[in-house]
């Protein structure tokens, strides 16, 4: 394949999971080159991901906190000790 029939593709990745995964995959005897290339010819071959994306138990419990929380009204302290007044006010719920 000449130079001229590829195509450059960036993305933004944590620069830890960057570094985790490329540590895996040179184990593996790959690049994240040729995993990339990997994935996308499994993706078009299925016309799907090759797995399926989902959220880890951790996620879907902070999801669950945040959706009963969100009616939560929010309270704003200019100082430590307006915290300290607020914590240890026996009428706060």
């Amino acid at each position: 394949m000449a130079v001229k029939d590829k195509k450059r593709v960036q993305v933004q990745i944590d620069k830890n999971l960057a570094e985790n995964t490329e540590a895996v995959l040179s184990e593996l005897g790959l690049t994240p080159t040729t995993a990339i290339n990997m994935l996308y010819k499994q993706i078009v071959a299925d016309g799907a991901l090759p797995f399926k994306p989902t959220l880890s138990e951790t996620e879907r419990a902070e999801l669950r906190f945040l959706k009963a929380t969100e009616n939560t009204p929010i309270v704003e302290f200019k100082d430590a000790k307006e915290v300290a007044n607020w914590l240890n006010d026996p009428n706060e719920d």
